[in-house]
């Protein structure tokens, strides 16, 4: 139980009804968590999730626990929901990541190989979990413009476009947030990515470190529930649009309304202008 992290518990009923299957308590220790940048933001790459290849370091103990029908079912569910790691962290999106001295490369569409006499070799994706550990002095900036040159071919033939459009800017995007010395590296030596603007717009951030700015919320299927928001560095403000309604009166209009967001709140950029030095993404 040393080094434990984080504590999650699945199983249960399903929200689509089916058969019941007992709880599990999934134990997550890690002896390299401080040095983790994953760990630093809340997520560990043993955390459970779909198609996850999850990570070299640490380990993971499965406790078998009961269905709700079983005299032991709410003594087990309660022993592990209050440990003081339940429920610490999530899963990672797919983002570059450092571990100690090992830098993880988990972006879709290319698999990263290392061959006998140490080289690391850049192929075409497989079935599966791409997810690479590569070492940090292997990481260089020849390798890094290796996967920025890199167009991967689908299994049934044809270039995979989404790679060079989405995967590469949003790659150099994180190599500048997680590895900057790597990143300033890389741009010395292949100016012409450095003339390329970094677009975070999609991208999520914590509010609190974006500039004071319109914040807007769009929905793709309901347009009727657009909305407009001015974030002072303090409140979110409502400017324009759909908000939900309150209780207290049934015939009103909105004159003001404001909202005083936490710490851990966040928005989606929506113009790279909101962006500064400090800003945290989660994404």
């Amino acid at each position: 139980m040393s080094n434990v992290i984080n504590v999650g518990l699945y199983g249960g009923k399903g929200i689509f009804g089916g058969r019941e299957s007992p709880l599990e308590a999934s134990v997550i220790s890690c002896d390299r968590h401080e040095s983790c940048s994953y760990y630093k933001n809340g997520h560990c790459l043993n955390v459970r999730g779909f198609l996850s290849s999850g990570c070299k370091f640490g380990s993971v103990r499965n406790v078998k626990g009961f269905t709700s029908r079983a005299r032991k079912y709410h003594q087990f569910k309660n022993e592990w929901q209050n440990h003081d790691q339940y429920n610490k962290l999530n899963r990672p999106p797919d983002k570059l990541g450092l571990i100690g001295d090992i830098v993880v490369f988990p972006y879709p569409f290319v698999r990263i190989k290392e061959t006998e006499n140490g080289e690391l070799k850049i192929s075409d994706p497989t079935f599966g979990g791409n997810i690479s550990f590569i070492e940090y002095n292997k990481f260089t900036s020849e390798f890094i413009y290796r996967l920025c040159k890199f167009r991967p071919q689908a299994m049934m033939g044809g270039t995979i476009s989404s790679y060079q459009k989405e995967t590469v800017p949003l790659f150099l995007a994180h190599l500048k947030e997680v590895l900057p010395d790597k990143y300033y590296e890389f741009i010395k030596q292949y100016p012409q990515y450095a003339e390329k603007e970094i677009n975070y717009v999609g991208r999520k951030a914590l509010l609190r470190t974006i500039k004071p700015s319109l914040i807007e919320y769009r929905s793709r299927d309901y347009p009727s529930l657009n909305n407009d928001w001015y974030w002072d560095g303090e409140f979110l403000i409502y400017k324009w649009g759909y908000v939900s309604s309150v209780s207290v009166i049934n015939d009103y209009e909105v004159a003001e309304f404001k909202l005083k967001p936490s710490d851990q709140t966040t928005v989606k950029i929506s113009s790279n202008e909101q962006v500064t030095e400090e800003t945290v993404f989660v994404d």
